[in-house]
């Protein structure tokens, strides 16, 4: 079974509350939980953090966003620090995990020092990283799997196609498939971007799934009329669950 990660805007925590009880019932193995999506996602409210985990009870794989602008993911030493904060609260809120990214400039390749002083403040409150789709923004993707080897990153979010260009992850599958393999099970690699109940048969299809730990990631394509459907989630967990046995 290749397990479904559910993304949820965390508009308020009545809304929140009731998208992830859909996610959960449907199925999900884990959810990221992500503020103002339409700015591709911020650091959520703590009201919504625990409206989230109390949602989804006590199934482990509540992800929190980090992320303090919208933007680059290239911070100043105030927003890392306000960052460094961010993680705190999402543990002391009961999350599971925290998605974060943080690139230095002018390059876009990982800040080195600024994503060690997150992964030990995540390891300090027992929390899995996940580098998010700030690893499409980096120019060498081979080299910043490498690094995030190196760092002991537990999992990564990727189309496949770099950011800011259009395309889901149907198209970045050639890329996504040298990631998996070049991973060797080390780092799990999440499939986001564009995935859906009608094509994550054929995305799956077209990758080795054997080659390394996988799961999938998905946000619109798990909602009917921008709402987390139970039918939705369950639909996408089965179309999961059909490629990989």
């Amino acid at each position: 079974m290749i397990p479904v990660e559910i993304c949820i805007d965390a508009s308020d925590a009545a809304a929140v509350e009731r998208s992830v009880s859909a996610a959960y019932d449907g199925g999900a193995a884990t959810l990221e939980l992500c503020a103002d999506m339409h700015l591709d996602g911020l650091t959520p409210s703590v009201d919504c953090l625990i409206a989230a985990r109390r949602a989804f009870r006590q199934r482990p794989g509540l992800m929190a966003m980090i992320r303090p602008r919208a933007g680059d993911f290239c911070y100043s030493p105030a927003e890392l620090a306000l960052m460094l904060d961010q993680i705190a609260m999402a543990a002391g809120a009961g999350a599971d995990g925290v998605v974060f990214g943080v690139l230095q400039a002018p390059d876009h390749c990982i800040d080195l020092a600024a994503s060690q002083r997150l992964l030990a403040a995540a390891r300090r409150h027992a929390l899995k990283t996940t580098m998010h789709r700030a690893f499409d923004a980096t120019p060498d993707p081979n080299a910043t799997l490498d690094t995030l080897l190196d760092l002991g990153v537990d999992r990564v979010l990727t189309s496949g196609v770099p950011w800011g260009q259009r395309g889901s992850a149907l198209d970045g599958v050639e890329r996504l498939a040298r990631t998996i393999q070049r991973a060797q099970g080390c780092i799990e690699v999440v499939l986001g971007g564009g995935v859906n109940p009608a094509n994550v048969g054929p995305l799956l299809a077209r990758l080795p799934l054997d080659a390394g730990r996988v799961s999938v990631h998905a946000y619109s394509g798990a909602q009917v009329n921008g709402q987390t459907t139970v039918e939705t989630v369950r639909s996408l967990v089965e179309a999961a669950t059909v490629r990989s046995s």
